[in-house]
Formats: C-alpha cells, sequence, structure tokens
C-alpha cells in the first residue's frame, strides 16, 4: 500500500508581458515550428473532441472566446456558479488552445472543459486539484466518462515531485490514464535552479511532461530537466517532448492581450495538438481507450524533432525532441 502525500502545486508560468488593444503579432513561428500550420490545412480544428483545463478559471467576456464551446465548468476554489478567473493564468492557456479572433488557437473548435483549482495567489491543494481532474473525467457524475468527459486534460501547473509516495493529485491522474484520457503537464520552470525532476504530476508515467523552447529551437534556461535512470524506460522518460514557451501571444483578462513564457504556454499548446491529432475519424481508436495511451506516446516521440546537440535518443532537458503534429499524425 502507497502512502499517499498532499501536493502543493503552483504555476509554472512566471512572465508575461501586456499588450494594449489588439496590437499584438500571433505566434505564427511556433505553429510552423510544431506543424499546428499543416494540420489546420487538413481542416481539423478540434471539433468533436474535448479539453479540460484545470487552472484559475477563465474570463469568457474576452472577444477571443466568442463562441467558444464551453461545455462544463466547476470551481473548486469558491464555489461560483458562473465562469470567472481572479488570477488570468487560465484565461492565457485557454487562449492558446481557443482562441476564435485576433489570435487563432491550436484547437479552436474543439469543447471546453474548464475547471478552477488555481486561487487568486496561483497555488492550490492537492485535494482541490485531485477534485478538478476526477471532474475532468466525468462531469456529470454518471459513471459514464465516454459521453461528457475530457478526451485531454490540461495541466499548466506543478509541485514537488513525490516518485515514491505519491498524491492525491497524481492518484486521479493514474486514473484518467486508465480510462485512457490524455494527460498532458508543463515539466515545470525550475531550470536555473534546477532539482534534476520535472514537477508533478508531469512526473506520472503516462503523463506527457512538455518542456519549454524558443523560437530557435533551444531549450528555454528555466525549463525543468528530468530525473531519468534505471526508474525510467521509454517512451516514459522525462520530459517527453519540448514545445515553444518562450513569447506566445495570448489573451488576457478583462479584453487585454499578451505574450507569454513558460512551460505552461508549451504544455497547453501540446494539449491542443493532441486535440487535433485525435479528432479524424480514422484515429477513434485513440479516444478513451487505455491501451492507446502508450501508443500515442510512442507515436509523438517517434515523431519529435531532435535539435542539435540534443543527446539521442532522448535528452534530460529537450525530451525526444520538439513535438512534431503533422508527422504524428502520419505515425498514427
Amino acid at each position: 500500500m502507497s502512502i499517499a502525500v498532499a501536493l502543493a502545486v503552483a504555476l509554472a508560468a512566471f512572465g508575461f508581458w501586456f499588450v494594449t488593444g489588439t496590437d499584438i503579432d500571433p505566434s505564427s513561428w511556433a505553429y510552423e515550428m510544431t506543424q499546428i500550420k499543416d494540420l489546420h490545412a487538413r481542416g481539423l480544428d478540434g471539433s468533436g473532441i474535448t479539453v479540460c483545463i484545470v487552472d484559475t478559471g477563465i474570463d469568457l467576456t474576452h472577444p477571443e472566446f466568442q463562441n467558444a464551446k464551453l461545455v462544463q465548468w466547476r470551481d473548486f476554489v469558491n464555489g461560483g456558479a458562473e465562469p470567472y478567473d481572479d488570477e488570468g493564468h487560465g484565461t492565457a492557456m485557454a487562449g492558446i488552445i481557443f482562441a476564435r479572433g485576433r489570435l487563432k488557437g491550436v484547437a479552436p473548435n474543439a469543447n471546453l472543459i474548464v475547471v478552477k483549482a488555481i486561487s487568486s495567489s496561483g497555488s492550490g491543494g492537492d485535494t482541490q486539484v485531485a477534485s478538478a481532474v476526477t471532474f475532468c473525467m466525468d462531469p456529470d457524475g454518471d459513471g459514464d466518462f465516454t459521453d461528457d468527459g475530457a478526451h485531454v486534460i490540461s495541466l499548466s501547473f506543478g509541485g514537488r515531485a513525490h516518485p515514491f509516495l505519491g498524491s492525491a493529485t497524481e492518484d486521479a491522474v493514474g486514473r484518467a490514464l486508465d480510462r485512457g484520457i490524455i494527460v498532458v503537464a508543463a515539466a515545470g520552470n525550475d531550470g536555473q535552479h534546477d532539482d534534476g525532476e520535472v514537477e508533478s504530476p508531469a512526473s506520472v508515467p503516462r503523463v506527457i511532461a512538455v518542456g519549454a523552447v524558443d523560437r530557435l529551437g533551444v531549450v528555454a534556461s528555466f525549463s525543468s530537466a528530468g530525473r531519468n535512470g534505471v526508474f525510467r524506460t521509454d517512451p516514459n522518460k522525462k520530459p517527453e517532448v519540448g514545445a515553444p514557451g518562450v513569447e506566445i501571444a495570448t489573451v488576457l483578462t478583462d479584453g487585454r492581450y499578451g505574450y507569454v513564457l513558460g512551460t505552461s504556454p508549451a504544455a497547453a499548446l501540446v494539449s491542443g495538438i493532441v486535440a487535433l491529432l485525435l479528432q479524424p475519424e480514422d484515429h477513434v481508436f485513440y479516444r478513451h481507450n487505455p491501451s492507446a495511451i502508450l501508443p500515442f506516446k510512442s507515436a509523438l516521440m517517434d515523431a519529435a524533432l531532435p535539435v542539435e546537440g540534443q543527446q539521442l535518443p532522448h535528452d534530460d532537458h529537450y525530451g525526444y525532441g520538439i513535438v512534431q503534429g503533422f508527422e504524428t499524425f502520419v505515425r498514427m
């Protein structure tokens, strides 16, 4: 029997720049680097796929969220009946995936579940986050997670990993994976004072842990490294992939725009890519199928683009390389 410990989590983005009005340049370079543009060119927009974001909430009054398909909302912090965001991080992450105006999100036509588990201070408790992840699985609580549950859970936060003791959050994430839900999590931002491990729940086996790279494909100095070796084998070495996480254009609360950096936006971007990859009808095998979790991860890892100087096949900072959406599509 394992002993669970309380996991205090904090947001995994630590910087942003405000932009007044709509004078913001979309991060087209990030879409090109990760082949999102190639997926969009095939008509993929996330239709029919549900993404659950566990974060600080969402400001649905932003013009970029007009006609966004919010299908479920739950607040485990203050019990609010209507969507809101008193910190801003959740809105920024949702914008990367769901923006539908001046910016084009990665999967703007996907269904959206938003669960507030992080407070206005940017922190959250183990019980709240675990409850949020559980809600993502089966929002109506009827036991049938395939009718209304998320296909993808996006977690842009992290806490200290406990590989042997675990936590309620890690247990909830494990149950989601056991139901065939793909979980994407930020690797963490302690790279400049690295403890040698990605944060939890990115550290959980089968979770897709995402590190951050800049527009040159160089790993960001803040992106957390993974502790790999005899305890981890392919395809679960950490992080799994890198993705753009520097100067990413998105939306902020109160109708504003901004650029964000961190492994948070990198994880949100990969969550959107996963939604696109699950959309085609001939990829239905990968939806809510526990036996498809590792094959999906393997396709993502095999398609990742190694960068110059990266250790092969896996690098403790870059993972297996920069995520490549279209190449993964071809391998599925």
